[in-house]
């Protein structure tokens, strides 16, 4: 490009320039490529053709694509979804979603600045998610995600980030809290004992079990985030005593951590998830309960039962 080649994507956000208009023949032959061509590679780029145009007709292709497609093409598709901004599109968020797990670090990055793009809230959780990346930069992506989509709804998550060894995810998460109005973000900040539990959560396997065990004891609100974290614990001590804490709290925003718990490998641990879930209650915390499947422990289904027996009482 010389020296005083014009800036065409300026120009064009300038309203200087317009796109040219595609007529109804290209998009029927570029409608017929997407849906009958035999070749992928044709398909795939009728299809992000369509995208660019906001076709909503595409849906299933556009799935296709993030299962299916190339690391260059599900790249393409996610750049689209960020160029295009927020949406509430099912379609959008399902590729979002997708691409958030998809075994590519590229790939996992690219729909973190999509799932920001998009502004959804329906995304935090599976950003979430991300902060438990092994990459740094996913980590660093994800939490500016869930700053600018969640605010407060974020607060938990970018608290545990507090814990975080790399430094620059550290700092992203004090930046990023130090912004929002909240009690809890404000305490984790500038309380000198959170830190020191954050500190502890990061020691060894004794330290983390009585720091998980004082969080719920003094009733350590801004130490939700941190017991959170410890439900991944690789020992299964740090995490019963995680999970008895998570139960003192009863925090609804808990129930998707503990879930995850009803399937440990250990039925001692698997316990104690159900009666977190039990202490937690409300319809989400019974649900995941009734959609367990048979526990191949004769204790852990008998206790099942039990639990579901009291939930439904109580309702």
């Amino acid at each position: 490009m010389g020296l005083f080649t014009p800036n065409i994507d300026k120009l064009k956000n300038n309203n200087r320039i317009a796109e040219p208009d595609i007529s109804d023949e290209i998009k029927t032959r570029l409608k017929n490529m997407m849906y009958y061509d035999p070749d992928p590679w044709v398909k795939t780029i009728a299809t992000l053709k369509f995208m660019k145009l906001g076709d909503p007709t595409i849906s299933e292709n556009l799935i296709q694509i993030i299962n299916e497609g190339s690391l260059t093409n599900k790249l393409e598709l996610l750049r689209l979804i960020t160029d295009n901004g927020p949406s509430t599109d099912v379609t959008v968020l399902q590729v979002v979603m997708t691409g958030l797990t998809d075994k590519k670090v590229l790939v996992r990055l690219q729909a973190i600045s999509a799932a920001n793009a998009t502004k959804h809230k329906h995304l935090i959780p599976y950003l979430a998610e991300m902060l438990h990346e092994k990459h740094f930069k996913v980590r660093l992506l994800a939490a500016k995600a869930l700053y600018n989509i969640g605010r407060d709804e974020s607060v938990d998550y970018l608290i545990g980030l507090l814990a975080d060894k790399n430094k620059d995810v550290h700092a992203a998460a004090r930046t990023y809290l130090a912004s929002i109005n909240n009690d809890h973000a404000y305490r984790a900040l500038n309380d000198d004992s959170f830190m020191q539990l954050a500190d502890g959560m990061s020691d060894k396997e004794p330290v983390r079990e009585k720091t998980a065990q004082r969080i719920g004891q003094d009733r350590i609100r801004e130490g939700l985030a941190l017991l959170h974290n410890a439900c991944r614990d690789k020992f299964r001590g740090v995490r019963i005593e995680a999970l008895k804490s998570i139960a003192i709290f009863k925090h609804q925003s808990s129930i998707d951590v503990v879930e995850k718990l009803l399937y440990d490998k250990f039925p001692e641990v698997r316990i104690e998830a159900l009666h977190t879930l039990e202490r937690i209650g409300g319809p989400k915390a019974l649900e995941a309960i009734e959609n367990l499947p048979a526990d191949r422990k004769k204790i852990v289904r008998e206790e099942i039962e039990r639990t579901l027996a009291r939930m439904k009482k109580s309702d």
